[in-house]
């Protein structure tokens, strides 16, 4: 399983955080297998912050590396991915303070395959991805072709 992530800073020093939540996403869920360039953005939602590095990357969830909830449900996969990566956050001093405020580090779950879900925790694939010229302009093609977009 292939999944995508969305990884946006605009605090402290960015290019540091993306480095370290890289490194963990690497330790905690998988090994990335593509990784786009970095591209600096404006901020999305509050304008009034300072601009954004941003980053896409693909991870694989094989199961020697993700462990045995890739063969479970699908909801308990993704609970366990938002959790991991609410945790990588909290770990890189995010405060979920202002709702689309200034972030030392943002984790989007953009894709997982080319799976579609809903709850009352996730959606995928994640609701705002198209809205975000960031992600659309990052994002593998064949990914996007995947949602017939």
């Amino acid at each position: 399983m292939l999944l995508t992530i969305a990884l946006g800073t605009n605090l402290g020093d960015k290019n540091r955080n993306l480095s370290t939540a890289r490194n963990l996403i690497r330790e905690r869920i998988g090994p990335i297998v593509r990784e786009s360039t970095i591209l600096e953005t404006k901020a999305w939602g509050i304008t009034e912050q300072p601009d954004f590095l941003n980053q896409v990357l693909v991870v694989s969830l094989d199961q020697h590396d993700f462990g045995s909830t890739v063969t479970s449900s699908i909801k308990a996969t993704l609970h366990h991915l938002l959790d991991i990566t609410q945790s990588i956050e909290q770990t890189l001093g995010r405060e979920r303070k202002t709702h689309w405020g200034a972030r030392t580090i943002d984790l989007d779950l953009i894709f997982l395959d080319d799976i579609r879900y809903e709850d009352e925790r996730i959606s995928l694939p994640h609701p705002w991805w198209k809205e975000r010229d960031f992600v659309r302009g990052l994002v593998d093609a064949s990914l996007v072709d995947a949602f017939g977009l």
